[in-house]
């Protein structure tokens, strides 16, 4: 008889059935916990598709197309109108570019300041703080890491046996003229040589606004110190990237580009999608853990919350703002209570009655905004949910503590056991000694 076996043997005989309910009542809290996580997340998703739809402009969405591709792109912002306009994109902004040839063997004067100035700011260089021998090169740093740089960015091309200092303005427009000057030599040839390529420097590139014209040619004027015109329509950005072609006589030789401005149906149908498949996704989450099938039953199925959430929402969405069904607001429900979109529906109300879809859902009693306010008091920081969560998983720390307390008392048992066991085995071997003696 071997004392530890037997112990053992009538320990877990006599812990069998706690440790199965420990277990039985850890596996239910911990599926619970886990059902109601998934719960959460999509009721999340659907927060989020919701809050997604005002973000992205919401039932208003517009956009912005053009007839022809290459001339210009548009953002349409809030406030603008649908409308249809016609206009040329006359000339692009452009900076201010000049070359000066200088021989690549330069070097920089002992003496003198070379300014360059661009809508009132100066760039002041004292040439005498340079190098000499760092010429041209030495020069073109200087003015790039000049502390007072007004955004000329100065480089270097060479071409037939000369160097060129290229000197161009980071900021276009009108305003952004730049003029180059040399004061202060001693008339050296290093001097002279530079004071020649200012005079006879190559204006590459004018600095001058983005022009356009709306409403075709010669019809309304507007311009830009950028290739952005932001403001001058309301509610639209447009950015122009390429310029109308015109003959000698400066007349055009295109058609004007139409640029529309509608309701953007697509993108209003996505953002709903976005909000009818969380719904959905909601709804077979919360039938999954909430309908038992034959055999088994579902985790939650005794429990009133997850049902409570779905109730509320659906309760909503049967009662939709005063003047409209449900089905003209472009949505359905089949007998299971799946959502479904009819985009055609939320088209022809819009048509129909403009701003009316808007407010029959973000409106202060729309519908939207209600399912909003169902899923807050279950998402918020101390929500529903939250507390669920705690509750299930104070249950789980309880039958830790009651599993911990368990091993102990079942060591105490065993070690009782052992001692008994032992004690019987001592007994025996001596009654089996003393016998062996007669």
């Amino acid at each position: 008889m071997d004392p530890s076996s037997m112990a053992q043997m009538l320990m877990s005989a006599d812990r069998a059935p706690l440790d199965n309910l420990l277990k039985t009542q850890r596996i239910q809290l911990s599926a619970e916990k886990e059902a109601y996580s998934q719960i959460k997340g999509k009721l999340q998703a659907l927060q989020d598709a919701i809050k997604g739809l005002n973000k992205d402009g919401g039932l208003s969405s517009q956009s912005a197309s053009f007839s022809a591709e290459g001339y210009a792109s548009a953002t349409v912002k809030s406030g603008a109108a649908n409308a249809d306009y016609q206009l040329y994109v006359k000339q692009l902004a452009q900076a201010d570019q000049y070359s000066l040839a200088l021989n690549e063997n330069w070097a920089v004067p002992a003496q003198g300041t070379l300014a360059i100035t661009v809508d009132g700011e100066v760039l002041s260089l004292d040439l005498s703080a340079l190098d000499p021998a760092s010429g041209i090169t030495g020069l073109r740093d200087a003015i790039n890491q000049a502390a007072d740089n007004n955004g000329v960015q100065a480089s270097l091309v060479r071409s037939n046996g000369q160097t060129h200092l290229m000197l161009t303005g980071s900021r276009t427009g009108a305003s952004q003229a730049m003029t180059v000057t040399l004061s202060g030599g001693n008339g050296d040839a290093a001097f002279n040589e530079l004071q020649n390529a200012i005079t006879n420097k190559t204006r590459l590139s004018a600095s001058q606004d983005a022009v356009v014209e709306l409403g075709g040619a010669g019809g309304l004027q507007l311009t830009s110190a950028t290739n952005t015109f932001d403001g001058q329509i309301d509610g639209l950005s447009l950015t122009v990237t390429k310029a109308h072609a015109r003959d000698a006589a400066g007349n055009y030789t295109d058609a004007p580009l139409g640029l529309s401005v509608a309701t953007d149906q697509a993108a209003i149908g996505e953002s709903m999608k976005g909000i009818v498949d969380a719904y959905n996704g909601l709804l077979t989450e919360v039938q999954k853990y909430t309908q038992s099938k034959e055999g088994s039953s579902a985790v939650l199925a005794g429990d009133s919350m997850a049902r409570g959430v779905l109730g509320r929402l659906r309760g909503t969405l049967s009662n939709p703002p005063a003047g409209f069904s449900l089905a003209e607001l472009g949505i359905t429900t089949d007998r299971h209570g799946k959502l479904s979109l009819d985009t055609a529906a939320m088209a022809k109300l819009q048509e129909n009655k403009p701003g009316a879809l808007e407010g029959a859902f973000t409106g202060s009693n729309g519908l939207l905004t209600r399912l909003e306010a169902d899923l807050k008091p279950y998402l918020d920081r101390n929500g529903t949910l939250v507390q669920r969560d705690r509750s299930l998983q104070s249950g789980l720390d309880r039958i830790a503590d009651r599993q911990e307390a368990l091993d102990s008392r079942m060591n105490k048992v065993y070690q009782r056991y052992l001692a008994q066991f032992t004690r019987m085995q001592t007994l025996a071997q001596q009654m089996q000694q003393t016998m062996t003696m007669f």
